[in-house]
């Protein structure tokens, strides 16, 4: 479902206003914008359930994958995989089971079309790529565009002796059925900016963020806003980019979208039990719901 349609979002019950500083910010900004927020999500390891949360593809379907990610499994940290999340919302919800390893965040809808990236290969062998992509455009009903990993983040988990997640909502957002955003490769890696072209242009009309000097090593998180129906919540991290990702989102919703910045230093960077690394988008789950009249 694309952000513009939906009209409800949903949280981990793990993410409470003490946890994380920023949830009464998010909160308060979503009231004042009449935006519904859902009963919190039970039964959850973490506070990121856009990773286990399953995909909605229509008002009342969805798809259900397998999420069992290499980068908790394979680092001795299967107690924080979330299984069996309980959402009453989505009780008598028509539910599409999709029998492969996958995780939420590595899966963008864009009206007939569903991103992700390869490492979607990796987590299913020695299922053949021909087979992954026939099982998940079978459960999704759409056709499926694979773009590759982030190179810099493979050479930061590597690094840090960790699994990179490679999801494609931290690459990339659809702004809609017909255009994408991209994060700012055009500032510092052309090669993987081309390549990412190179997959998406043939479908989708290309936006990208660029931040010139500007630019620093926290700029790839404007690329995680969370949107639902015409409101945005664009993190900010107290620099100036800020800013110049604020504008590029206006120029690109002109003023049918209102936009909120939140603070979320301590969110995705600074919290002191290290549970950081994704942002507004990935600790949130926006849907459609039909009983919505509004």
């Amino acid at each position: 479902m694309i952000d513009s349609k939906t009209n409800i979002v949903f949280f981990s019950s793990q993410l409470s206003v003490n946890y994380r500083s920023c949830k009464k910010d998010i909160l308060e900004a979503l009231k004042e914008h009449d935006i519904q927020v859902g009963t919190n999500i039970r039964a959850t390891k973490d506070i990121w359930p856009r990773d286990y949360m399953p995909i909605q593809i229509d008002k009342n379907r969805f798809v259900r994958y397998k999420y069992n990610p290499d980068y908790l499994i394979k680092a001795g940290m299967s107690a924080y995989v979330t299984d069996k999340p309980n959402c009453p919302f989505l009780k008598d919800k028509d539910i599409v089971e999709c029998d492969l390893v996958l995780d939420g965040g590595n899966i963008v809808v864009s009206g007939n079309k569903v991103i992700l990236t390869e490492k979607v290969f990796t987590e299913n062998s020695p299922l053949s790529q021909f087979e992954i992509t026939n099982r998940i455009e079978k459960a999704f009903g759409k056709q499926v565009i694979w773009i590759p990993c982030d190179p810099h983040e493979i050479e930061y988990a590597k690094a840090n002796d960790e699994l990179p997640l490679c999801h494609a909502d931290g690459i990339l957002h659809a702004i809609d059925k017909e255009t994408i955003l991209l994060s700012n490769y055009i500032d510092y890696d052309p090669d993987f900016r081309a390549n990412l072209l190179e997959r998406l242009s043939p479908y989708f009309k290309i936006e990208e963020y660029s931040f010139g000097d500007k630019r620093s090593d926290n700029s790839w998180i404007y690329i995680n806003y969370l949107q639902i129906g015409k409101v945005i919540l664009l993190p900010t991290v107290g620099e100036p980019a800020d800013n110049m990702a604020l504008e590029k989102l206006k120029s690109l919703f002109h003023n049918d979208i209102t936009i909120e910045k939140i603070d979320s230093k301590e969110l995705t960077f600074d919290a002191e039990d290290g549970n950081v690394g994704g942002s507004l988008h990935c600790i949130s789950w926006n849907v459609y719901d039909s009983l919505i009249t509004k």
